[in-house]
């Protein structure tokens, strides 16, 4: 489902003219705007109307001109709603440059929209979708009593704030903001934290059964109920935005290039998936993480991962039995190559993952080992002597659908990295409790 947030307009009114047009387009779009034609204030103080609504609305949208940046009103008004981001994690502010003007240091630390270098439909939405707050709330049975373990599962949606964090909304480009990701200074390094999806403890079906289906290969053989405790998967694959901020504290490498892909081209794109980078890669990142944030962030095994891509019912594919282009990001997509992530929130799974079928192949704990899948049998203890390889699963951007199924395990090197691989998040009910 999707919802606008509210939205306060903060600008010149020597800019009317051309802010009426972008008020105008916007409302017509169906988003709620407050917007102050008239200058409502009251001497050196922002006027009564002016301050309940810039609490009372979830967005700030400053049309940026050289007036307005000069304007005190203008600067009282974005002041005051920086406050109110600081108590509120769920407030947006959206800079967008309507005229010549150079962006100040506080704003470029923004995701902002430049809408003199796009025609005026384009400049609309973009602002549109930055002002879509996407909802996915889950199914509660009524009068449900969870167990304490399940209760110890945060909810859907942003990670909770780690202990002694301070919100840093600016990391965050709105796009990510907008999927729940946060931004955090803890101690004084900076990271972001995705949205998370719980999935509760119980048995699923493991692997495939080839008389249902035909595309089934000899690894997912036998299918199997395996059962999986408590926990929680990030919602999307780690991202650019993400581990460019563990590189920056040192706490990883620069993903080498690949195929003509080198870190200064994926740093062009914040929203998508990180790539090149190997099961190392990923285990330095969840292990910083972990210890930045006192959460226990980690790779997934396997299990949680096919549980968490398919559910309960034994589907083929997250959303059903049936393959769909249009819900995921495979050679039948004709992307050829990564797309941010939250790009197909339809091919979600029952769990409200998403992009757990292409876009980028991610990184498991879990050693390569023969079915039945037995937790216990050393193909999740850690060792690298027991196994120089990792499994891969959820196929990527340039592989065809059939691979992209979610029982499908692919193999590879612990220090092996492609343009096509990434890994993301999961997290121990150990410490949440």
């Amino acid at each position: 489902m999707s919802v606008f947030h509210p939205t306060f307009i903060s600008h010149a009114h020597a800019d009317n003219d051309v802010c009426d047009r972008y008020v105008a387009a916007l409302r017509a779009r169906g988003i709620d705007i407050w917007y102050d034609r008239n200058n409502a204030q009251a001497g050196h103080f922002l006027g009564t109307d002016i301050q309940r609504e810039l609490q009372q609305r979830t967005a700030f949208v400053l049309l940026m001109t050289q007036q307005a940046l000069d304007s005190f009103w203008v600067q009282l008004e974005l002041q005051a709603y920086l406050g109110l981001m600081a108590q509120d994690r769920s407030r947006i502010l959206l800079p967008v440059r309507i005229g010549p003007c150079h962006v100040p240091p506080i704003l470029n630390a923004f995701f902002w929209i430049d809408a003199q270098e796009v025609s005026f439909d384009q400049a609309i939405d973009a602002i549109v979708a930055a002002l879509t707050a996407r909802i996915a709330p889950l199914a509660q049975t009524s009068g449900a009593v969870l167990s304490p373990v399940q209760a110890a599962l945060p909810s859907l949606g942003p990670t909770p704030a780690p202990t002694n964090s301070v919100p840093a909304h600016h990391l965050t480009p709105i796009s990510l903001y907008n999927l729940g990701y946060r931004g955090y200074t803890i101690d004084g390094v900076e990271c972001i934290l995705p949205p998370v999806c719980p999935v509760p403890a119980g048995n699923f079906t493991m692997g495939s059964d080839q008389s249902q289906d035909r595309q089934a290969r000899d690894n997912e053989l036998p299918q199997h109920e395996c059962f999986v405790t408590s926990f929680a998967l990030s919602q999307h694959p780690v991202t650019v935005a993400e581990y460019a901020l563990a590189l920056q504290f040192g706490a990883v490498r620069e993903p080498p290039k690949s195929y003509g892909l080198d870190w200064q081209k994926q740093k062009m794109r914040l929203d998508h998936p990180v790539v090149c980078v190997s099961y190392k890669d990923g285990l330095a990142y969840s292990t910083w993480l972990k210890g930045l944030t006192q959460l226990s962030w980690r790779l997934p095994s396997e299990a949680e991962w096919e549980k968490a891509a398919r559910g309960t019912d034994g589907r083929i594919y997250p959303w059903g039995d049936e393959f769909n282009n249009l819900l995921c990001n495979t050679i039948e997509s004709r992307v050829g190559t990564t797309t941010p992530v939250g790009s197909f929130p339809e091919g979600e799974s029952p769990f409200h993952l998403q992009d757990m079928a292409g876009n980028v192949w991610e990184w498991m704990y879990s050693k390569c080992a023969n079915y039945p899948y037995v937790e216990n049998d050393g193909r999740e203890d850690g060792a690298e002597k027991w196994a120089n390889n990792r499994v891969l699963r959820g196929s990527s951007w340039n592989f065809t659908g059939r691979i992209a199924r979610t029982a499908y395990r692919n193999c590879a090197g612990l220090n092996s990295f492609n343009s096509n691989r990434g890994f993301r998040l999961a997290l121990s009910v150990e410490g949440l409790q």
